[in-house]
């Protein structure tokens, strides 16, 4: 009865340390992905955050009581909306872009092949051009204070924070772009007049 109670006790005991094992192997990846990729994520965060006031700022304008000569739709409301639509389309294809930017890197992680496709191309493309001027407004910013100019607002302490995130993007896309390099390459599809003739 005891050597019974004993392996039944020593299988929960297996078990148990099984899933632990299991857990914290995930969160090993989890960890090294996200020790690359947090700062997108905070980008991201950003960018839905804009969004989500200027979505209130133009609800609120709607809000607002109109005067006895004012048209019930004016062009400042027909503004409003078309800036809030736009935000959201540009965050949108941002969002698409940085989604299939962690799908390189986690490809680059795994070492596994990653083709491109034109969705692909035109993700890379979006992140450079949504990093690249970060990287120029900031060697402007350098090139002026090394001048004894000071361009730089030390006071928004958000948008300076973002200014500083945006770098890495790019950078981020250019060395994984270099990695994809020393990936696998992904096996080509074979055509049936090939088939026949093997």
């Amino acid at each position: 009865m005891l050597i019974l109670f004993n392996n039944r006790y020593l299988h929960h005991i297996v078990a148990v340390v099984t899933l632990i094992t299991l857990l914290l192997s995930l969160l090993e990846k989890m960890f090294h992905r996200l020790l690359r990729t947090w700062p997108l994520f905070l980008l991201w965060l950003d960018l839905v955050y804009g969004f989500v006031l200027n979505l209130s700022a133009s609800i609120n304008f709607d809000r607002t009581p109109l005067q006895q000569n004012d048209l019930p739709l004016s062009p400042d409301i027909a503004f409003s909306w078309l800036q809030v639509i736009t935000n959201g389309g540009l965050v949108l294809v941002i969002s698409v872009a940085l989604y299939i930017l962690l799908q390189l890197n986690r490809a680059v992680i795994e070492n596994k092949p990653w083709p491109f496709t034109p969705l692909r191309i035109a993700a890379i493309m979006i992140i450079l051009v949504f990093s690249l001027p970060a990287w120029w407004q900031w060697i402007s910013a350098i090139w002026n204070f090394a001048h004894g100019r000071i361009i730089v607002d030390w006071h928004n302490f958000r948008y300076l924070t973002v200014a500083i995130l945006l770098l890495y993007p790019g950078l981020l896309c250019v060395w994984l772009l270099f990695a994809r390099q020393h990936l696998p390459q992904a096996p080509l599809p074979i055509l049936a007049n090939e088939r026949e003739q093997g």
